[in-house]
């Protein structure tokens, strides 16, 4: 009943509406037509004092008809877009209104194969390799947005601002995203509190990293003259081992390997290592053991971290190697602590027993951290110097090999650097680290631009500690922030002819103009690299010590980088080394 008398109600009120409409039309014709007049007779009254009939032609150029102009917006405010409108693979944004419906036991599979075989065809289309995340940048811009269809998003950018951004919100103890396969090894099956500096957080990690430092610095200042001696080591073993064509038949990459694992013997144990004289490897020689578990843990380490995570939920065969050398790399570091340890309690209680005061190497990494105010036990100082192997070796290995890459290469940057280090030569005293510095510029610029090129870590990360707009997008807290720093250095935009090697960029005034975040090989801010220092010292060391007896030639296809957690070369390092007359 109530609606059929709706119904017959409607077309009244239909009817009603209607006449309320027509009226309201007349009545705002009628004010038009009023206005119109009375600016007719204004612009009559105006033409009058002028001189001009309403008849002239040029009545209706000169006085226009009123036109309605748009309205001004001031005090415009800058638009800030949601997370949600930040441009990405649309692909995996749909499979992630799923997220919540898939098994935990599931999880990691979902990750790496959507992840995968839905952007198959993004990565097809622009022609750039698997990993290169420039393919991303390409398509989607300066802020890329990666769904994750499991667990937290991830947001990639490439710009210098960005990344100026997002550091100087990183806060006191900055978080950075941590190697899943190590931080799992020492959790689970060492039943770790604590891990090392690299994945450690927060007022722990800030702790270890004040224990460290000092004692770092010092060591390597106290043993310059032994890494010299290194260097020379090297330079004659190459002389020793190259072919007919003045090539390392071997492996150099390798050869430098053992050249940067004997360097850092010195820095953290204060002992001299001899890898680069020992070509066979002993299961009962700690040293030789102990590199060869160095080698294998960090193949591990790399096969894990790349590809499907199959290891979080059963062993493979990359999980049960790392879980094997990193086990003897933990165990064969612990027992040069624990000797280290004896023997400062063996002092201490000869200094007790007599008058006189022996000496203790406080210049040892690890008898500093022992000796320190805030005393380490000695799982812990294990636990750092391993990470200090793992991420310090490899890293410099990386560096020096891409250096000598170029300085081959480009043959009139060679040239420079060599008439730069044969002048100084004489006066060049190895045992002072700023002399050094100061004497050869043109070195520290061919280093710094190498370090451009290819940075050893080509991605650095952090995890929001709070809300923060870039590029317009809000970008929540929380979010993992993955900064492509290679990309960013090798930007048109931030360098001229950015593929290119040339030092003479970082020497002339306008190298103040380039944005200091385009590169920053080692990071910056609190978690900035702690082995600065020593790499450049140990890169400058060897670089002088090769220039001074060899002429460097490459005459093969270019080498690229591999895009995995620390940088390599794609192939074979074929440099030739000529004597020089």
């Amino acid at each position: 009943m109530y609606l059929n008398q709706l119904r017959n109600v409607q077309p009244y009120v239909r009817l009603g509406l209607a006449n309320i409409q027509k009226r309201c039309y007349e009545k705002a014709i009628l004010q038009t037509q009023k206005l119109q007049s009375q600016e007719l007779n204004t612009n009559k009254a105006c033409s009058a004092s002028v001189g001009i009939s309403d008849k002239d032609p040029l009545m209706n150029e000169i006085f226009p008809a009123t036109r309605v102009m748009p309205m001004v917006l001031t005090n415009k405010e800058p638009i800030v877009l949601s997370f949600d409108d930040v441009p990405g693979p649309r692909a995996l944004k749909y499979i992630s209104n799923f997220r919540h419906y898939l098994s935990e036991i599931g999880t990691q599979l979902t990750v790496g194969v959507l992840t995968i075989a839905l952007n198959m065809s993004t990565y097809l289309n622009t022609k750039k390799p698997l990993k290169n995340l420039s393919a991303l940048f390409d398509e989607y811009g300066p802020v890329v947005r990666f769904v994750s269809p499991v667990g937290g998003d991830i947001v990639l950018i490439n710009h210098p601002e960005h990344i100026q951004k997002v550091y100087t919100m990183e806060g006191e103890y900055p978080i950075r995203s941590t190697l899943d396969s190590l931080e799992k090894y020492r959790s689970e099956h060492r039943s770790l509190v604590y891990g090392g500096l690299y994945s450690v957080q927060g007022e722990e990690w800030n702790r270890q990293r004040a224990v460290v430092l000092a004692p770092l610095n010092n060591s390597i200042s106290h043993h310059i003259s032994g890494i010299n001696d290194v260097c020379e080591n090297f330079t004659t073993k190459i002389y020793n081992i190259r072919n007919y064509q003045d090539e390392i038949s071997k492996d150099l990459y390798k050869e430098l390997h053992k050249w940067a694992f004997d360097c850092m013997g010195l820095v953290l144990f204060s002992k001299r290592f001899t890898m680069l004289d020992t070509e066979l490897v002993y299961s009962q020689c700690d040293m030789s053991w102990l590199y060869h578990s160095l080698e294998k843990a960090t193949d591990a380490i790399i096969k894990c971290e790349s590809g499907l995570h199959f290891w979080k939920l059963f062993p493979t065969p990359a999980w049960n190697s790392l879980v094997k050398y990193c086990d003897s790399l933990d165990n064969l570091i612990g027992k040069h602590v624990i000797e280290a340890e004896q023997a400062l309690s063996f002092q201490a209680s000869k200094d007790a027993n007599t008058d006189f005061t022996f000496p203790t190497d406080k210049n040892c990494v690890i008898n500093a951290m022992l000796m320190g105010e805030d005393k380490m036990n000695a799982e812990d100082i294990s636990t750092i110097i391993m990470d200090m192997l793992l991420i310090g070796v490899n890293t410099i290995t990386s560096s020096m090999s891409f250096l000598l890459y170029y300085i081959a290469k480009y043959q009139r940057a060679q040239r420079i650097l060599y008439d730069e280090i044969d002048k100084v030569g004489a006066n060049l005293s190895i045992n002072d680290l700023s002399k050094i510095t100061e004497l050869t510029p043109y070195l520290q610029a061919c280093i710094k631009e190498s370090l451009r090129l290819v940075p050893p870590i080509p991605v650095l990360t952090r995890i929001l500690p709070k809300n923060i707009t870039i590029d317009r997008y809000n970008i929540p807290r929380g979010t993992l922030i993955i900064m492509s720093t290679q990309d960013a250095s090798l930007k048109e935009g931030n360098y001229d002819d950015a593929s290119v090697f040339y030092p003479e960029r970082w020497l002339k005034g306008d190298a103040k103009e380039y944005h200091a975040f385009a590169s920053i090989p080692f990071g910056f801010g609190a978690r900035k690299c702690l082995g600065q220092n020593i790499a450049e010292t140990m890169m400058s060391l060897l670089t002088l010590r090769i220039i001074q007896k060899y002429k460097l030639e490459y005459h093969y296809g270019d080498v690229g980088s591999t895009r995995s957690f620390i940088s390599r070369p794609n192939k074979a390092l074929k440099v030739r080394f000529v004597d020089r007359l």
